[in-house]
């Protein structure tokens, strides 16, 4: 029998089926067209060796007035722009908090506190500025001088924790000012309003916390198994008009504030009273989140309550 020479057409036809597309390709895997004839893709080569931090959302090439090629890249982290070979962070900043010191314990984890409210949530970007360490940390100011950290922790509204490559020695004290990045978003998206838009457990992203100044015990009453107010670490970022508190999983209501106490309290409510009380024990120094905005079983959440976060699209 004579050989019968079949030619297939360059590309692939993703219409028809396998036996409608006589002649035609119909699958390929890194391959391209050349001379009509499908060839092995060669590979890639990285632009550079920089690591960009993030999940990158969108890139946007340009070129300026005088002929310069320049990506925008947007992650959930950083606004970075790749020129010449080189990565250049040009994310906005907020306004610069001055007076922090520094707290190190032994580990890698730093607390640094502010002298007031500093606004910041866990996972925003920070840049130090102006530092002086506190004597016998063992560790030197060039370590932290224009550096960028993540925001690990906010365990009160005046503290916050970071973490460093290496553990410096327990020492308190030393100065640095903190210029906080602009925050951009969770990697993941946030989809609507209303029903169905809150956390698992009703609760909302960004709630202020801080912490007891005194245990509670597992009764009706406030600090220490007396009266009807809390003593917190701080108030800072709760409503003064009256509100309700999450402490573990036990939510408490109460109807004003007086200097760092929460007054007329309620314990245990919506169902969160442990069997045979209407409250749970709690140590000193747990976490108070404001629970005020969370929202209960079948219903709605207030909008202003929800920030709605752009897509991972490329």
């Amino acid at each position: 029998m004579a050989l019968t020479q079949i030619k297939f057409a360059p590309g692939v036809d993703k219409q028809d089926t396998s036996v409608g597309a006589i002649g035609r390709w119909v699958d390929s895997d890194n391959v391209r067209w050349r001379y009509g004839l499908p060839e092995k893709v060669g590979g890639w080569q990285s632009l550079l060796q920089d690591s960009i931090v993030g999940v990158v959302r969108k890139q946007h090439a340009f070129v300026d007035t005088e002929g310069n090629r320049y990506i925008g890249i947007g992650t959930d982290k950083f606004l970075l722009l790749f020129f010449e070979g080189q990565l250049f962070d040009i994310t906005p900043v907020k306004t610069t908090i001055t007076g922090a010191t520094f707290t190190f314990n032994g580990s890698t984890t730093i607390t640094i506190t502010t002298s007031a409210a500093h606004g910041l949530s866990d996972g925003d970007i920070i840049q130090l500025d102006s530092v002086t360490l506190p004597g016998g940390t063992g560790l030197s100011a060039s370590d932290f001088e224009d550096k960028t950290f993540q925001v690990i922790t906010t365990p009160t509204a005046t503290t916050f924790t970071i973490t460093f490559t290496s553990s410096g020695s327990a020492a308190s004290g030393g100065s640095t000012s903190i210029i906080p990045y602009e925050p951009v978003g969770p990697a993941a998206q946030t989809y609507g309003y209303g029903f169905g838009i809150s956390q698992y457990g009703g609760s909302v992203q960004g709630a202020q916390t801080t912490t007891l100044n005194g245990a509670l015990l597992a009764d009706t009453a406030g600090t220490g198994g007396s009266g009807t107010a809390i003593t917190l670490a701080s108030v800072t970022g709760f409503p003064t008009g009256g509100g309700t508190v999450a402490i573990g999983t036990e939510l408490i209501t109460y109807t004003g504030i007086s200097s760092n106490d929460l007054t007329g309290i309620v314990r245990g409510t919506n169902g969160t009273a442990v069997s045979g009380t209407t409250g749970q024990a709690h140590s000193n120094g747990a976490t108070v989140t404001n629970a005020t905005d969370f929202s209960g079983w079948g219903s709605a959440v207030e909008a202003d309550t929800v920030t709605l976060e752009p897509g991972l699209g490329l």
